[in-house]
């Protein structure tokens, strides 16, 4: 069973989207793998005014499970801005906590420019992952920056 809600447009002041979900999910208990049933809950909100977007979305899911990572705390927010037309820059960032016998945190994070003209795109990102899979070890940390070029004939 889930259900969702959005507001935007003539119910919301302009430029301004609130959305809202929830699910669960009847799981087989047998106590050994899973003790609860499954639910989840996210909501989040978006305002875009002039050259800016801004947003955030927070989200929880437990998963019933008896063991092993049995919750998780996810938020994450962004923000871009168009200089003009052709140019915008942006920033996210998005955190997950893991609940089990040892809680641990993702942290994700990400700078990108983007820049069209014609039929010709590129955008760079540098982007950071700390505790990838929930892991501490320091192969779990990782760094990468991609550039991408686009032509459209």
């Amino acid at each position: 069973m889930s259900a969702t809600i959005e507001a935007s447009g003539d119910a919301t002041p302009d430029g301004l989207t609130v959305y809202a979900g929830i699910a669960a999910v009847d799981v087989y208990q047998n106590n050994t793998t899973y003790s609860d049933d499954a639910d989840e809950v996210t909501a989040g909100i978006k305002y875009a005014v002039g050259s800016f977007t801004l947003c955030y979305q927070w989200s929880r899911e437990e998963n019933g499970r008896a063991t092993t990572a049995t919750k998780y705390e996810n938020d994450g927010y962004g923000v871009t801005f168009s200089i003009n037309d052709d140019l915008s820059i942006g920033y996210n960032n998005y955190k997950s906590e893991q609940t089990s016998t040892t809680n641990v945190e993702v942290e994700a994070s990400s700078v990108q420019i983007a820049y069209s003209a014609g039929g010709v795109s590129v955008r760079l990102a540098d982007q950071t992952v700390d505790n990838k899979s929930y892991a501490t070890a320091d192969a779990n940390q990782r760094d990468a920056m991609t550039l991408s070029v686009a032509l459209a004939f």
